[in-house]
């Protein structure tokens, strides 16, 4: 049986985790997270990507033994590789941009089709025409709109501020945010005023995040309330990104988006035990446990 194809666009990055016990450096970046994620259920995933000269090879090797295969058109030769570090104390998270690479170009965008493309930019690094030029290549276009309403002082510490181009939305099927980029992006401060505002604008699809507590997903009309498993807390890093794997992985073969966005949740909450990229290893029980969310969610409000 032929793979799904799937896209995923974004930087990868070399992260310096530093957690309560210790520090650890690890690669991250959606097209690691989101992108492995999809890989471990069955996906054939093309990555676009930017990193830079001081990459390491063995972790170029161990990509592409998982499935994410880097182009010489990801490789910079001018900039080194983006790099993040992130302090996480529970479910806190602070991080900081130490280094940036060069954006991702349109010309690396490969010429094909995509039953489905995951656009994550982190720091600024997809512009709209990207992101318009993805979406004609895709069935499926779903965003986490991060790196759009991501400022970045002189220091590297990250604000979120109000979306600049709404044109982003009218090139996408579906979107993940969490709350604070919600009221950036709609300017509703609740969940479900932010759902309803985008159902208004044609996007009838859409996932808001607020951490340990439920979730809001919009899917068609209706917009319904999941609760999120108490987990217990190691390392939140990459989280969103495996939410994201996860739905877009089983959205391609479902075309149920609730029940996909219930598999996000559950693999992402399973995640939360395991540092940095040993969160690909989602284990089994996650069909379980997005059952049983599937069977908890509750339709809210009409949309």
């Amino acid at each position: 049986m032929e793979h799904l194809r799937i896209l995923v666009a974004g930087f990868i990055t070399i992260d310096t985790i530093q957690l309560p016990v210790r520090t650890i450096v690890s690669v991250g970046g959606p097209p690691s997270y989101a992108g492995l994620t999809c890989a471990r259920f069955g996906m054939n995933v093309t990555p676009i990507t930017k990193v830079g000269t001081d990459f390491p090879d063995d972790q170029t090797v161990w990509l592409a033994r998982n499935g994410i295969q880097l182009s010489a058109a990801d490789r910079s030769t001018i900039k080194k590789t983006t790099r993040f570090t992130i302090k996480v104390a529970g479910t806190e998270r602070t991080i900081a941009l130490s280094n940036r690479c060069e954006d991702i170009s349109e010309s690396q965008l490969p010429n094909a089709q995509f039953n489905a493309s995951l656009v994550s930019p982190i720091a600024g690094e997809i512009s709209t025409a990207l992101l318009q030029a993805i979406s004609r290549r895709s069935d499926f276009t779903f965003v986490d709109p991060q790196g759009f309403v991501r400022r970045f002082n002189a220091s590297g510490e990250v604000t979120v501020s109000r979306l600049r181009d709404e044109g982003i939305l009218r090139a996408v099927d579906a979107i993940k945010m969490d709350r604070e980029e919600a009221t950036a992006i709609t300017g509703k401060a609740t969940p479900v005023g932010a759902l309803s505002k985008l159902a208004s604008n044609n996007l009838r699809k859409a996932v808001v995040t607020q951490g340990a507590e439920a979730c809001f997903v919009l899917d068609g009309a209706r917009i319904y309330k999941i609760p999120v498993p108490q987990a217990q807390i190691v390392d939140t890093t990459g989280a969103g990104d495996i939410l994201s794997g996860g739905l877009v992985a089983n959205y391609v073969r479902t075309r149920d988006f609730l029940w996909s966005a219930c598999f996000g949740i559950a693999a992402s909450s399973l995640s939360l035990r395991m540092i940095a990229l040993s969160k690909v290893d989602i284990p089994m029980t996650v069909d379980e446990e997005a059952r049983r969310l599937y069977s908890l969610a509750s339709p809210t409000a009409f949309a």
